[in-house]
């Protein structure tokens, strides 16, 4: 499973950001793991879909990392 989140992370000069990506969770609903969020679609609908996908991830509580980020995809 996978959603759009905003996560707080420290760049390589050791500054704190916060980053729109895709998140990815085991099987027990934690994150494990995330990347860059992109949009690539077939037509317009599916981007605007996405956009929609992207506006909810500011709804829900920011994941920081490394911390938030404790599942194992093997699980």
């Amino acid at each position: 499973m996978w959603n759009h989140r905003i996560v707080n992370s420290v760049d390589t000069f050791g500054s704190e950001q916060l980053e729109l990506v895709e998140v990815f969770y085991d099987t027990k609903g934690e994150p494990y793991a995330y990347g860059v969020a992109t949009i690539v679609a077939e037509n317009v609908e599916d981007i605007a879909e996405q956009l929609e996908m992207f506006c909810t991830a500011m709804t829900k509580p920011i994941l920081k990392y490394p911390e938030d980020f404790v599942g194992d995809v093997n699980k």
